[in-house]
Order: C-alpha cells, then sequence, then structure tokens
C-alpha cells in the first residue's frame, strides 16, 4: 500500500504542476489577446444588430408565410378544379384568331406611309395646273385635310361656360 500512495503522490504533483503552468499560460495569453476578443465582440455584436431588429417581426413572418402558402395552394386547388370542370361540361374556349402579326403591321404600316407620301404634298409653293384648277388627287387631299379637323381634339371638347354667382369662390 505504501507504494500506491507515493506512485499516487507523484502523480499527482506531475499533474499539479502541469495544471499550474497551463493555468499561467492561459492567462497570459488571454491578457494579451483580450483587446483582440473584444473588438471582435463589437464586430459580432454589430453584425447581430439587423437580425436582432428583423426579430421583432418573427410573428409578422410566420402570419405572412402561412397566409403565402394557403393562398398558393388555395390557387392551384381552384385552378386544378375549375379546369377539371371545364373539362366535363365541355367548356373550352375556342382559339380566337390571332390578331395583326408583327409582319403584317410592318406591311401595313409601309403601304400607309407610302400612301401617305403619294398624297401628301407641301401646301407652299403648290403649282395648279392649265387653267388654274387643281387636280382630284390635291382636291381630295384636301377635303380629307378638313375632315380631320373636324375630328380632332379642339372638336370633341366641352368648354364650360363661367359661373357668375359664384364670384369669389
Amino acid at each position: 500500500m505504501g507504494y500506491m500512495s507515493a506512485i499516487g503522490t507523484t502523480i499527482y504533483y506531475i499533474v499539479y504542476s502541469v495544471a499550474v503552468f497551463l493555468k499561467w499560460l492561459l492567462f497570459v495569453l488571454a491578457t494579451i489577446t483580450a483587446p483582440l476578443l473584444q473588438i471582435a465582440l463589437y464586430v459580432l455584436h454589430t453584425c447581430w444588430l439587423p437580425l436582432r431588429f428583423l426579430a421583432k417581426f418573427e410573428t409578422l413572418y410566420i402570419f405572412f408565410g402561412v397566409a403565402a402558402l394557403v393562398g398558393i395552394l388555395t390557387g392551384a386547388s381552384l385552378h386544378f378544379f375549375s379546369g377539371i370542370i371545364v373539362t366535363a361540361l365541355h367548356l373550352e374556349i375556342r382559339q380566337k384568331k390571332r390578331g395583326r402579326t408583327v409582319a403584317l403591321y410592318r406591311m401595313e404600316k409601309v403601304e400607309w406611309e407610302a400612301k401617305k407620301t403619294k398624297t401628301a404634298m407641301p401646301r407652299v409653293g403648290m403649282q395648279s395646273r392649265a387653267g388654274g384648277a387643281m387636280t382630284n388627287e390635291y382636291a381630295g387631299w384636301m377635303r380629307q385635310d378638313r375632315a380631320q379637323g373636324k375630328r380632332g381634339l379642339i372638336s370633341t371638347t366641352i368648354l364650360e361656360e363661367d359661373d357668375s354667382s359664384e364670384a369669389g369662390f
């Protein structure tokens, strides 16, 4: 028994001296790195500020998330069931004839501009033909110009009259 007690005491003092050495080493390292650790804590605290602010709205996030999920599921189920009903009742919408394509629009525009440049002539410097009479082209152009003036914005505007009974208001 005496040997066991001596071995236990020896191991105790060896471990104790290593523990004291590590304690002092940790103390020195903590003293040296304390400013760096403090700066790191301030940086982390600053990075967490927006998340702390957003955490205040956690209940709203949950509410809107559940509302979006319910809306998506309801919309998907309504789409699915309306498709089934339309198919069962034979209510399919027939494809309408498509409107003008870009190519048709461009072709019509080119034709319209060609027609416009053919009939449009400046009024200044118009020369009349022999005898002073204008050709039918120019007469049609003048009639068209006058007719367009009647359909303009001024002809469709309703003018309001001033009411003298509300003077000063």
